[in-house]
């Protein structure tokens, strides 16, 4: 029984010492560098060639080779398990033990003899000295041995585990376009409304008729992806898309067009004239002489257009600026050749420079001046002096020469203060 209840004690004073457990990581030596090729998923590309009304794809997927630099290297695992209670354990007990030998060690040297000037009611005497100092002994070891055991058993549990392991570390990857192969799947053309024109792509060739179309496709899909264009097959992309909404707006003549429509359709017809050539020479001469007829009879013209809006967002809106000429914008580039984009609208930022006179002024645009033309039947009101900051929808008409000064011309669509 007295066995019994020591193995029932002892987890009781295992459980006295609360283990506190930390884990710390420290890299060891480099065993070995080596590289790891690794295959991703890569993009889908397309070639792009326009002979009107055909457009001619030739769609290519591809993956990316990865190279991954590894450098593998041991890594060391150290768990330190501490303990505050295992040092006052430990000296409570070894104190008090020894303080019970010593107690028990002098009982035997002092007299055993009952103390007589102590006497009960039963008639008994005191206890002896001896038999004092071993109730002494007996009250410091039943202190000193828990307290002991509780040190001991917290010492063992103490302590520092290592374990080592091999992790490893990318310390460089370099990606390049390889397994280039023809596409074959599901392609769609799609609108900026979001109606998709379906196709299959067949060994990587589709061929696409833009006079069978209903919708004026913005953007290409394969299998749901995007498929990525190049600079020169996004343009091109783009004069083909206009030549379908030239094809699908022929039925509308140049007089029944409103001022922004005039517009658009003279934008469309340079940008599809990049792949058909003279075969539009003549639609853009006769929009030109649309253009320069209500110019002259005062109508509301399409080179002073804001008299058919009525907010400067709503100008945004009716004539989306695709160009913005701001400080620091790369678009400025345009001004060096103005006439190559001649009814483009654009959004122009800066400053006026030297005042706006009742129909035209001049404006700063970081190191740039341009020749700012107010139309005579402007929508906007206020007064813009010197300084001012303001933002204009406006279009590209070329280059204007006043007195000894020649800029690039802007014909303003509407106009406001930019606070």
């Amino acid at each position: 029984m007295k066995r019994l209840g020591a193995l029932v004690l002892l987890p009781l004073l295992a459980g006295c010492t609360t283990i506190e457990s930390n884990t710390r990581i420290e890299r060891g030596p480099l065993l070995r560098t080596f590289e790891r090729p690794v295959l991703l998923e890569g993009s889908i590309t397309a070639d792009v060639r326009a002979d009107w009304p055909w457009l001619k794809l030739t769609v290519v997927s591809n993956d990316v080779c990865r190279a991954q630099q590894v450098e593998e290297y041991a890594e060391e695992h150290i768990t330190e398990r501490t303990s505050a209670a295992v040092g006052p354990a430990l000296s409570t007990g070894i104190a008090n033990v020894l303080a019970s030998a010593v107690l028990l060690g002098s009982s035997f040297i002092v007299t055993s003899t009952a103390d007589t000037k102590l006497i009960d009611a039963s008639g008994h005497y005191g206890p002896s000295t001896r038999q004092y100092l071993q109730g002494a002994s007996i009250v410091t070891l039943g202190i000193g041995l828990p307290s002991l055991v509780v040190g001991l058993i917290g010492k063992l549990r103490t302590g520092d585990d290592v374990v080592t392991k091999r992790a490893e570390q990318v310390v460089s990857q370099k990606d390049a376009r390889c397994n280039e192969r023809p596409a074959t799947g599901p392609m769609t053309l799609v609108s900026a409304q979001g109606v998709a024109v379906p196709f299959q792509s067949v060994d990587g060739a589709i061929d696409v008729d833009g006079t069978k179309l209903a919708v004026v496709p913005e953007a290409l899909r394969f299998a749901e992806r995007e498929v990525e264009l190049t600079e020169e097959a996004r343009a091109t992309f783009a004069a083909w898309a206009a030549c379908v909404s030239l094809e699908q707006d022929k039925a509308k003549t140049l007089e029944s067009l409103s001022e922004s429509g005039l517009l658009t359709r003279a934008e469309r017809l340079r940008e599809c004239r990049k792949i058909r050539g003279d075969a539009l020479a003549e639609p853009v001469r006769l929009i030109d002489a649309e253009l320069g007829r209500r110019r002259e009879t005062g109508s509301p013209a399409a080179w002073a257009p804001g008299t058919n809006v009525s907010s400067f967002e709503e100008a945004v809106s009716a004539y989306a600026p695709t160009l913005k000429l701001a400080v620091n914008s790369k678009d400025l580039a345009i001004l060096d050749t103005p006439e190559s984009a001649e009814g483009r609208a654009v959004l122009l930022e800066g400053l006026v420079g030297e005042g706006l006179t009742e129909n035209i002024g001049v404006i700063q645009v970081g190191e740039r001046q341009v020749f700012l033309f107010i139309p005579p039947r402007k929508s906007w009101g206020g007064t813009f002096p010197n300084g001012t900051r303001v933002e204009v929808v406006a279009l590209l008409s070329g280059r204007q020469t006043l007195g000894e000064k020649t800029l690039p011309l802007l014909r303003a669509v509407w106009m406001r203060t930019a606070w």
